[in-house]
């Protein structure tokens, strides 16, 4: 449906503005002054290099502007008979809205007239079309300069990184006078170094034999200048030269240029002078000078997660900090990156994550610094990869090492009057053992027991190769310290400065040998300074699974399922992430997104990345991943079904509750509960029969021979081999790489990079990231709610959260359950 309207659109746009330049030829052009006579400001053609008074010319280029920018112009001829300055303007592009105005000043039989000609413009579109419209009106002797109200219609279309076009029409208001520009623009290196343009109007008294056109090339080197020539088909010339310098928050704002221009016999004849102020660009020399001369500062407060709230949410997004930590990595004039961890709180997997990504800047000849004042095991992984470790002088670092336990109701519900049956089908669906079971099984204590020697591991290496230390020593520092204060720490090797945060710049002197200018993430070369390449880019769009598997909270898979319908129509998104923190639950949920990516697979690649927890149905939905990517700590796996019924086992006598009812059908009174007053639980009354459970095993039966039967059609796997992996194990990262559930060990970076590959997208090429699903809202509700914690044994899940380990519980009202 988009790509249809979004031809209609071009089309339409193209009808009326030909139509316009067609009716030229029914009136007079008297009262449009030339564009070649009347805005010779412009370097280059409109479209060709997208300024504010290109926007004068036509509207539909303010939109295609990748900042706001105010332009500054003056002419200076030599045979000026009136003296001082024949023409000046002032225009400015503030994004899809343009105004500027334009004095002129003439002799006219002994006296000076002048008029100053203004245009207010708004505009629209994409990277790659746009469509604008402007009112132009005229102040002064119009009379003599024979002006009249105008309106301007423009269109605008990067048809690819290499040719650009643009159409626009102006239209008096008071007269039949009209005329029309046409300019294309080609850039054979498909970048900005070269761009070759040329121009075209068309108006009454002109055919296309005659009509006055121009042409001309520019040449842009990386030290901020650009050189341009334009021929004019009126026997003329101009040589302009355009240097971009100045500082500010992302340097290079300013930009300054001189166009002169010779007659047919090479004379020069006038001077066009010009200055401009706006968004930053880049210049090599700049560039050059402030090598090595910063450090990026991140204050990384609060949560750390994959989406906000619009409002009152300080948490920040995993994926800006990566952005910006890619942009300090790529940025000649980064020297390093100093982050304050006090006050984050950022999940395992997470934190694994983003220590990749300093390691990756640090093997780029990055320096890391990082700041920690109160600080746990998965704090201090993370600040251990720093070339400098600095801690508070009255902090304090806990490493105890891991530990996972679970509470185990079974007395307290059996005291409480209530019957909890587990249906468990395979050894290591152990979900319900904390309220059928008084300690934990062997099987799942197997499993736990590994999942934190996996954690363990992980960290002990990692932080032992970053310290340069044995990992015995480590082992030391958790089992013999545990509780460690600054001097300690110090003493012990743990951290290498004792400091406050605001001390930060004299230690990255002492480390670099000079001090160096600290900014802010956004002043970034990849995020101040706008890309130049035209027309969209292709869109990688990352999608998130993140919570339990339902069809309307959680995961939310029937919006999951329409958006990779969506994605998999969309012609400008060349490959999908699906990211996957869930730790299971509806298999209708789960299967509705997996059946939807995997059609969405059959279009274009689709890369899963699972995150702290992919297990149960959050495997489900990852199995047709072209590739999965894990961390090596991911929980995932758990390929298995499990369920579960609560009853009243005499709660309601206990609590005087009574309930009675009438059915048709023989089985009918199974979900008949008794309410708990001034709460939301119901309590079904009676205990499943044999016959319904029995038939209950068979079910669950068959919905574990499909997951393992889906498994083995996704990962290409014979089911097996499927089976000595499921029984409903959960498993870590590195594990389930060897046993063949996932492909890689990485992050979401690793997926998004193997999409790319996948789409056949070069490895330079600029990307945009579309973000789909997970938190939405303007505000987190549980900000104003009473903080009120309530033991429901009918809803006991863990919702998924992005902090959550995933081993939670079950909804006691479904029948089947994954987890």
């Amino acid at each position: 449906m988009s790509c249809r309207f979004s031809r209609t659109r071009t089309l339409f746009a193209a009808a009326v503005l030909l139509l316009g330049v067609a009716r030229v030829s029914a009136g007079g052009f008297s009262e449009i002054p030339s564009y070649y006579t009347h805005l010779s400001f412009n370097l280059t053609s409109p479209t060709a290099y997208t300024t504010a008074v290109g926007g004068f010319a036509n509207p539909a280029v303010y939109a295609l502007m990748p900042g706001p920018e105010i332009e500054a112009y003056f002419a200076d001829p030599n045979d000026n008979p009136t003296g001082g300055l024949s023409r000046w303007g002032l225009f400015t592009g503030l994004g899809k809205i343009g105004f500027g105005f334009q004095h002129e000043r003439a002799p006219d039989n002994g006296t000076t007239v002048s008029v100053t000609d203004y245009r207010l413009a708004i505009s629209g579109g994409s990277r790659d079309k746009t469509l604008g419209a402007s009112v132009g009106w005229s102040r002064g002797d119009e009379d003599a300069f024979q002006r009249t109200t105008v309106i301007q219609l423009g269109y605008a279309q990067r048809i690819n990184r290499k040719v650009s076009i643009g159409l626009s029409g102006i239209f008096s208001t008071e007269k039949s006078d009209q005329a029309g520009l046409f300019d294309v623009a080609y850039r054979p290196l498909g970048d900005g170094r070269v761009t070759v343009f040329g121009d075209l109007e068309y108006a009454k008294g002109y055919s296309l034999k005659n009509a006055p056109w121009s042409a001309g090339a520019m040449l842009e080197i990386p030290a901020g200048v650009k050189f341009i020539g334009r021929y004019y088909e009126r026997e003329a010339f101009s040589l302009a030269l355009a240097y971009t310098f100045g500082a500010g928050k992302g340097g290079g704002r300013l930009r300054a240029s001189a166009e002169p221009f010779y007659n047919d016999s090479a004379r020069h004849v006038g001077t066009n002078w010009g200055v401009r102020m706006g968004y930053a660009e880049e210049n090599g020399l700049m560039k050059r000078r402030t090598r090595n001369s910063r450090y990026v500062g991140f204050e990384l407060k609060g949560p750390v997660r994959h989406t906000r709230f619009r409002y009152f949410d300080r948490s920040i997004t995993f994926t800006r900090i990566l952005a910006a930590l890619e942009g300090a990595r790529t940025d000649e004039r980064v020297a390093g990156v100093a982050i304050n961890f006090s006050g984050m709180r950022i999940s395992r997997g997470n934190a694994w994550e983003l220590r990749e990504k300093l390691a990756e800047l640090q093997r780029d000849g990055k320096h890391v610094v990082v700041f920690i004042d109160e600080a746990g095991m998965t704090q201090y992984h993370l600040a251990s990869v720093a070339d400098r470790v600095i801690m508070d002088p009255q902090g304090l670092l806990v490493l105890p090492g891991y530990a996972m336990g679970r509470t185990y109701l079974t007395t307290l519900i059996d005291r409480m009057g209530l019957g909890v049956e587990e249906f468990r089908f395979k050894d290591y669906k152990s979900a319900l053992e904390s309220v059928t079971r008084h300690d934990m099984s062997p099987e799942d204590r197997e499993q736990r027991q590994a999942l934190i020697d996996e954690y363990y591991n992980t960290m002990r290496e990692e932080v032992s190769a970053s310290r340069g230390i044995e990992e015995s020593t480590f082992d030391e520092w958790v089992n013999d310290l545990t509780i460690i204060l600054p001097q300690t720490a110090l003493h012990e090797g743990l951290v290498d400065t004792l400091a406050r945060w605001s001390a930060v710049g004299k230690v990255i002197a002492d480390l670099e040998g000079s001090a160096k200018k600290l900014i802010g993430p956004r002043s970034v070369a990849k995020l101040a300074y706008p890309s130049k390449a035209w027309g969209e880019p292709p869109r990688i769009a990352v999608v998130y699974a993140l919570g339990v598997c339902a069809m309307d909270k959680g995961i939310r898979a029937r919006e999951l399922e329409a958006t990779f319908r969506r994605l998999a129509a969309d012609r400008r998104v060349q490959g999908v992430v699906l990211r996957v923190n869930s730790p299971g639950g509806s298999p209708m949920a789960s299967d509705v997104v997996a059946g939807a990516m995997r059609a969405c697979g059959m279009r274009k690649p689709v890369i899963v990345s699972q995150g702290d927890v992919a297990a149960s149905g959050g495997y489900w939905i990852s199995m047709y991943g072209h590739e999965i990517v894990a961390q090596p700590t991911t929980i995932t796996g758990s390929i298995g079904v499990i369920s579960g019924w609560t009853w009243d086992n005499g709660i309601g006598e206990k609590l005087g509750l009574e309930s009675d009812f009438v059915k048709a059908g023989e089985h009918a009174d199974i979900y008949v509960n008794i309410r708990l007053p001034f709460l939301p639980i119901g309590i079904p009354y009676r205990r499943l029969t044999d016959d319904e459970r029995e038939r209950l095993l068979v079910e669950m039966e068959r919905m574990y021979d499909t997951f393992v039967a889906k498994v083995a059609e996704g990962r290409e796997m014979e089911p097996v081999a499927v089976e000595a992996l499921a029984k409903g194990r959960v498993w870590t990262g590195t594990q389930a790489l060897d046993n063949g559930l996932v492909d890689r060990i990485g992050g979401i970076e690793t997926a998004i990079a193997l999409a790319r590959e996948r789409a056949g997208i070069d490895e330079g090429e600029e990307v945009k990231i579309v973000e789909y699903g997970g938190t939405r809202g303007f505000f987190d509700p549980k900000l104003f709610r009473p903080r009120l914690v309530l033991l429901d044994f009918f809803g006991m899940s863990s919702q998924g959260s992005e902090e959550s380990d995933g081993l939670g519980f079950l909804y006691g009202s479904d029948l089947f359950y994954l987890e």
